[in-house]
Formats: structure tokens, sequence, C-alpha cells
């Protein structure tokens, strides 16, 4: 998206979403298909869009319930640090295999990324993004949102990995439009 954004001029907006709410706090250990192997790449469509995007996806040994990291995520982006805070999560959950329904290792890849632990802490004890994180969820529900990551670029909405070039051809879509409606 770094690269879009140089070519476009587009605002990006981050939002929580629940894809599997009924995960238990604990989470669920990851069933895994024949033949795989924790911290194996993932392949399929997944892993070929990965490749293709220079990004490492592993099979992660948990599927973590992400409610308090979303509330961490909207703690980074009260301080202006939600890009980075996002990045060190996804390293540490899709190459490393983390836990990021845990506040400890939520504190820890904070802390990578200039927050304050104690400070995240403290905040997401009180429950206080709790709410907006629902709402933001409420939100993609109320649009169609079923599937992550989920996009919109000026009226088009579209969902799952996706290669560069989808994402290039729709803004440029978006860019056209923009333009033959100022003439």
């Amino acid at each position: 998206m770094d690269q879009l954004a140089q070519e476009y001029p587009l605002e990006t907006s981050y939002k929580s979403f629940y894809l599997r709410p009924d995960i238990p706090p604990e989470g669920n250990v990851r069933p895994l298909r024949e033949g795989e192997k924790v911290g194996a790449p993932l392949t399929g469509h997944i892993g070929d869009v990965a490749d293709e995007a220079g990004l490492t996806m592993r099979r992660a040994p948990l599927t973590p319930n992400t409610r308090m990291a979303f509330e961490a995520s909207e703690f980074a982006k009260d301080k202006g640090l939600f890009e980075q805070f996002h990045r060190v999560c996804y390293k540490a959950f899709w190459e490393d295999g983390a836990d990021l329904g845990q506040l400890s290792v939520l504190q820890q890849l904070g802390e990578q990324v200039g927050l304050n632990a104690h400070e995240m802490k403290e905040i997401l004890d009180t429950g206080h993004y709790t709410a907006q994180a629902q709402e933001q969820y409420d939100e993609a529900l109320s649009i169609g949102v079923n599937g992550i990551p989920s996009f919109i670029i000026g009226k088009y909405f579209f969902s799952g990995a996706q290669p560069y070039e989808l994402f290039k051809k729709v803004a440029e879509t978006v860019r056209n439009e923009e333009v033959a409606g100022e003439g």
C-alpha cells in the first residue's frame, strides 16, 4: 500500500474487524491440514499472494482472540504509531507465531515502536477502547465486510488478499472518475 500511496493521493484509514468473534480469550489451537507443519509457509492463493507481495506468512500454532490486539491498535493510533505497531504485530504473528491475544506480547511489540507498555496496560485494563473497536466491527458488518483484509477505494469495495495490480487499477479508475466529475 505504501507504493500505491506514492502514486495516488489516497487517505488510509484502518479499522478493526473481528474475523472470528467466537474465538475464546485464550485462543484456539489451529488444526493442521494433512502434510502441514506449524511454522511452514502458507500455501494456496494466500501463500501465492504473500510471495508476490514479498510478505512472509507462516502457519501459526494458535488463532488468537484479537479483541486485545484491536484495542492496543487503537491505543497506537492515538499515539500516532498505528502503522508501525501494525507492522510489528503482523511480523510477530505471521513470521513468529506470536499470540496476539496476550497483553504481555502486545506490550513488548508496542515497546519496539515506542509505545509505553505500562500506559498501554493501564488504558486497556479500563476497557477504554472496547466500545470503539466494537463500533468499527459493527460498521464493517453494516457495509458488507465479511473477510480480511477489506478495502474501499472511492466507491469500490473488495476483500481478501489481492495482487498489487488490482489496487493500481482501482485507484486509476477512481482518479479518472474524479477528473471526469470535475470537468
